[in-house]
């Protein structure tokens, strides 16, 4: 039998939540069904995780994340080669792949174009006019896509409310992962942190999004009255030498660890007492999936895509980007609460396993290919 040919678009070949739920979706698709390439901008953790997994990847040089003159060559190179391989099914990730993959599809001829919505381009920390450019683009490129998925409900909603995709045309597939396992877990005598301290932690991207400037501003102010809490910081990028430099001038290396970026995430979760997330925007966060499934206590920023894995009270807390105040209180009172601290996390691992494992992200995203060839091809 001839073998759908699948093409999955992305915008940058790294290694962080978009990229790792793709690849899980890959990894169970039935190779002897599927035909499968990926494209991407070139040199990147995810080509070398493609290589392994015996994936084609194909590589768009000069694809970057910011919009540019570029960008209108790689509209036909997406055009000619959609047109030339003739695949059955091309599924678009990110917003600005999203928005030149569809369209680019659609006239190729391609049957069966999908879109996942890792989060919108727009949010509530842009001015009103540059929301409303982004927001039009997302209705134009809604209207070539026969499926768009929305991986929280929140952003399906207002994907509806905004008129930015038919109703019908768009669904909710949460994300969803192994669950994680420490192999050869951190050991707090080789950091030099005392047993007794709270280590609070944190898996993220050194962005504006990640809001991380911020979150260590408030862990500066909170070692420097509380001698009994490491803050442990895993992740890397454009914040990160600022980031450093904050910590250095505030004295404060013992006590906030900037570790940069670690592929043995789990041994890293093992050790954190308190996981912390205070994004500005997220879609649906794979920091705070990996440590529900460690069974640990969340605070994260009250975000669409958080308050819908973080239950206040009941698994952790919540708290408004912004308030600092409330951050500190919640970080110092859950530090000193152990019960708690031992409740939240086992909240956690419940909502985990009844919602968020891979079958449950799997399943559906191979039921909606199913659908959609069937009523396509």
């Amino acid at each position: 039998m001839k073998k759908i040919k699948i093409c999955h678009v992305q915008l940058l070949p790294l290694l962080s939540g978009v990229q790792n739920m793709m690849i899980n979706l890959l990894d169970y698709l039935d190779k002897t069904e599927y035909e499968i390439t990926v494209i991407s901008a070139p040199n990147g953790p995810m080509i070398e995780k493609l290589l392994e997994m015996s994936i084609r990847h194909v590589a768009f040089p000069n694809l970057i994340q910011k919009i540019n003159l570029h960008d209108i060559r790689k509209f036909f190179q997406f055009y000619k080669f959609f047109r030339k391989e003739q695949f059955d099914i091309v599924h678009t990730h990110s917003s600005k792949t999203g928005f030149m993959g569809r369209i680019a599809a659609k006239l190729a001829g391609v049957k069966i174009i999908i879109h996942t919505i890792h989060g919108f381009p727009f949010h509530p920390f842009q001015s009103a006019p540059v929301r409303l450019f982004y927001q039009n683009l997302e209705r134009i490129a809604g209207l070539f896509c026969d499926r768009a998925v929305s991986v929280n409900d929140h952003e399906r909603e207002l994907a509806v409310d905004k008129y930015l995709v038919n109703k019908k045309k768009i669904v909710t597939i949460c994300n969803g992962i192994q669950s994680l396992a420490s192999q050869n877990p951190v050991q707090r005598e080789e950091l030099g942190i005392d047993k007794n301290d709270i280590i609070v932690g944190s898996v993220s991207r050194f962005s504006e999004q990640k809001n991380i400037i911020n979150l260590i501003k408030v862990a500066i102010d909170i070692v420097k009255d509380e001698s009994g809490i490491t803050f442990i910081f895993i992740g890397d990028g454009e914040y990160f030498s600022d980031a450093q430099q904050l910590v250095q001038t505030a004295g404060a290396e013992d006590n906030i660890r900037l570790m940069g970026w670690k592929s043995n995430t789990a041994d890293w979760y093992e050790i954190f007492d308190i996981v912390i997330l205070y994004s500005k925007w997220e879609g649906l966060s794979l920091t705070i999936l990996e440590a529900m499934s460690m069974k640990k206590p969340i605070i994260a920023s009250d975000i669409k895509g958080n308050n819908e894995l973080v239950n206040e009270g009941v698994n952790g807390y919540l708290i408004k980007v912004g308030d600092h105040k409330n951050l500190t209180k919640k970080v110092l009172s859950l530090s000193k609460d152990l019960l708690t601290q031992k409740k939240f996390g086992a909240e956690s691992y419940k909502i985990f396993l009844e919602n968020y494992t891979l079958d449950r992200f799997v399943e559906p995203y191979k039921e909606l290919y199913q659908k959609l060839i069937k009523k396509k091809l």
